[in-house]
This record gives C-alpha cells, structure tokens and sequence, in this order.
C-alpha cells in the first residue's frame, strides 16, 4: 500500500476507502467489509489464502470506483444494496448468487416502484457488491440488459408527471412562510440555494459549510460536488435587493444560530423540536419542506399553481409540487428572462441541451410566435 496522501490530497477519500476494505473468516463465510457498502458475506468455507485473494479482488475493485463515489453514490449503494439483499433473502436467493436470472426479477419487481434512473442506481449497488465479493456478474447479460430496455420502452410509454415549477413569486411566498426559528431559518436558506443554485436534492443537502462563499458586492458562490454527472460545479447567485429573498441575508441568519465553523461539516443539518442540531439533511427532507410549506399557504398544489401561473397550467401540470420544483423552476423563469441557454445549462450543470430543453417550460414557445401577428392583429376599431 503507498503512503496515505496529505488530508487535502485529492486522492485521500480514494485512498480511504481502499484502505477501508478488510476481509476476514465468520462463522457464516467470508465477511467484507468496507467503506462502499455495509458488511458482504460470501457464504462458504475459505482457506487462509483464499480470504487473501477475496481481498485483493475486493481493494481493485474499491480502487476503481472509488474516484467517484461521493457521499451522496455511498448513501443511495447502501441503500439499493439493502433492499436487494432483503428482496433476495426474502426469496430464498443468495445475495451474492451472482445469477443474472436473479438479478433480472428483482429489477423487473423494483421497476413496478422506481424510475430508470433510480433502477440503474440500484443495479450499479448490486454489480458493487458482486465486485467487492470477487463475483463475475455481467450487466450486459441478456436477462439483466433486456429487462432494463423493456423497463425503459415501458416508462417512456406512461404519461411522464413533472413537478410543477416553483417561480420566483411562489418562491417568495414559500420562503416567508418559514418562521423565525432554527429550522425556519435553515428552510429558508435551503429553498433559496436549491432555487437559485438549480441544484438536485442530493446535491443541495450534500453542501457542506466551505462549499458557499460569501463574495462581497456580488452574492454567494456554491461548490458543487458530483450529482449525476460527478463532475462539479460552481453556481454563482447575485445577492437580491430584497433582505427577504437574499440568498446572503438567509446564509447569514442561518449561521447565526448554526455556528459550526468546520469547513467540512454540513451546511443543512437536522433541527430537533428543543433546537439541538443532529446529522446531515436528508435528502426526502426537501421535498417534505417544498410540500408541506405549498400545504400551508394554499388549499392545494392546484390552487397554487392557479395562483401563480393560471388556470390553464394549473390544469395542464396536475399540481404537484417537489424539491424538483426549485431546479425546474430556475430553469423557467430564466428562460423567461432571456437568459440563453448555455447560461442556464453551466448553472444546472447539465451536460446534454436535450435534458436542458425539457425543463425550460413554454417561455420560448409563446415567445415571438408567429400565430400572434396572425390572431392578434390590432383592427382599425381597435
């Protein structure tokens, strides 16, 4: 093993987990353990020299991935990796069966609850695991390739429900519904970062303290780590004139009673009802603020997106609000304002224009649209 990098190194986290991983005899197999997923066991006896060779397999395959394995791609393996070792055991199936056939029904029963893209997350947990064990399991396999191209032909055929756009009046509504408190406070600054950063939930809750900088006479400036694409970002949003949507005046109050100075430490952590602090956010909890504040300033989504952008997308967009709503949302008005969309997709960081273009709803559509020099021509009576 080299020597451990500088703390500050950019391969340190990839050298942890590496390092992390530890195979050793159990009473029910061979037991790995690591810093990617919780504990593996390989069932079987093995030999002294067989648990080295597991290891060996187990730390490549560690190495290869661990350059993009974020916080967030550990949280959401560990995850996917539970439910399909508890959708197995319940079965009768060996987790680590590395049979294909197996594989392929999980993801046909998973595909009845997840999208695609949460499917492929949950089939990368389990090839992981398989690698991790020193198990060949090919995802290219037919019975594992054909179902996730059935599961796609399938979702791309159901009516996609977007989440309704969050516009920057509805924006100021939902921040001064947040009350004067701890956790009032810590909402606040969160649906302005998610709005005016256009970040991803898992990205917004995965900011620690040093990735938003103050910049004096201009506004904030947010690293971004990772997200789907794992390669990071740095949004820049203007402070507003306006102290009760200022992205800085909402970071300052929020400091102000959360004082962790570590650079490292999250920036959006748990509030108890006594005001004590605890783990980092997850990332359900910005879509439980996004719905229940929508709640609480409206008889329903549908009346708030009546309010906001009238009947007619009201009706057309089924109501339904989500931390999505943030990010779809920037991408709306700025479209609206002109901006282009190379600025919008450097802000989203969204790689494809094809992805980008899906969420700037409607603004170029009307925008010097032929149809109203045809039916709205001025009359002489006009």
């Amino acid at each position: 093993m080299p020597p451990r990098p500088p703390a500050d190194h950019p391969a340190d986290r990839a050298y942890e987990l590496v390092r992390s991983v530890v195979v050793e005899s159990a009473a029910d197999g061979a037991l790995i353990r690591s810093g990617l997923l919780d504990d593996l066991v390989l069932p079987g006896a093995h030999s002294a020299d067989q648990l080295v060779e597991i290891e060996r397999l187990a730390k490549a395959a560690a190495r290869t991935v661990a350059a993009r394995y974020s916080r967030n791609t550990a949280r959401a393996y560990r995850a996917a990796w539970a439910a399909y070792q508890t959708w197995a055991v319940s079965l009768g199936f060996a987790p680590l069966g590395a049979d294909p056939r197996v594989v392929g029904m999980y993801l046909a029963k998973a595909s009845e609850r997840l999208a695609l893209p949460t499917l492929k997350v949950h089939l990368s947990a389990i090839l992981l695991a398989h690698r991790l064990a020193g198990r060949s399991l090919d995802a290219k396999h037919p019975l594992i390739a054909d179902q996730l191209a059935g599961v796609a032909a399938l979702q791309a055929r159901r009516k996609v429900k977007q989440a309704a756009p969050i516009l920057p009046d509805l924006l100021r509504r939902l921040v001064a519904a947040q009350p004067d408190s701890a956790a009032g406070r810590r909402n606040a600054l969160l649906l302005l970062l998610g709005f005016g950063a256009a970040t991803r939930r898992s990205e917004l809750v995965g900011l620690d303290v040093g990735d938003v900088v103050v910049v004096p006479g201009r506004g904030l400036e947010v690293t971004i780590r990772g997200g789907k694409t794992k390669r990071g970002r740095t949004a820049a949003i203007w402070a507003a004139d306006d102290p009760a949507v200022c992205p800085v005046e909402a970071l300052r109050r929020w400091r102000a009673v959360y004082t962790v100075e570590d650079a490292d430490a999250p920036l959006f952590v748990a509030v108890a009802k006594g005001g004590t602090f605890g783990g980092r956010l997850s990332d359900r909890t910005v879509d439980r603020v996004v719905r229940e504040t929508s709640q609480a300033i409206g008889e329903t989504d549908a009346d708030l997106i009546r309010w906001a952008q009238g009947p007619e997308v009201a009706q057309r967009l089924s109501s339904r609000f989500s931390a999505h709503s943030l990010r779809s949302g920037f991408a709306t008005a700025a479209a609206e304002e002109e901006a282009s969309l190379k600025k919008i997709m450097e802000q989203t960081g969204h790689q494809s224009s094809d992805v980008a273009l899906k969420y700037i709803r409607h603004a170029d559509r009307w925008r010097d649209n032929p149809t109203e020099r045809l039916f709205r021509r001025k009359t002489d009576a006009d």
